[in-house]
């Protein structure tokens, strides 16, 4: 999990990413999934206890998280329609 979490947060170099755990994502499953406003994508790993434990990772003020190339970027381009599956990296 930790080089999934590497991997996403490498693509998000050309724009900055801070972590919020305030967010009201449910995980049902272990994997990165993007955000549904495209604001940023949410980190779903295994817990010590078994559950999940989730991280959002929001990109900068006035960008969006582009799903297809795996960066914030200040660029227009459509939100997709929200999806309930891992990402694929």
């Amino acid at each position: 999990m930790k080089l999934l979490v590497a991997l996403f947060l490498v693509g998000l170099a050309q724009a900055s990413v801070f972590r919020d755990d305030s967010h009201g994502f449910e995980c049902h499953g272990v994997g990165a999934f993007p955000d549904p406003d495209c604001k940023g994508f949410h980190v779903c790993q295994l817990g010590d206890e078994g559950d999940f434990v989730e991280t959002f990772y929001k990109c900068d003020e006035g960008t969006m998280y582009d799903f297809k190339h795996k960066i914030c970027t200040a660029k227009a381009f459509e939100c997709p329609t929200p999806i309930n599956k891992p990402l694929e990296i």
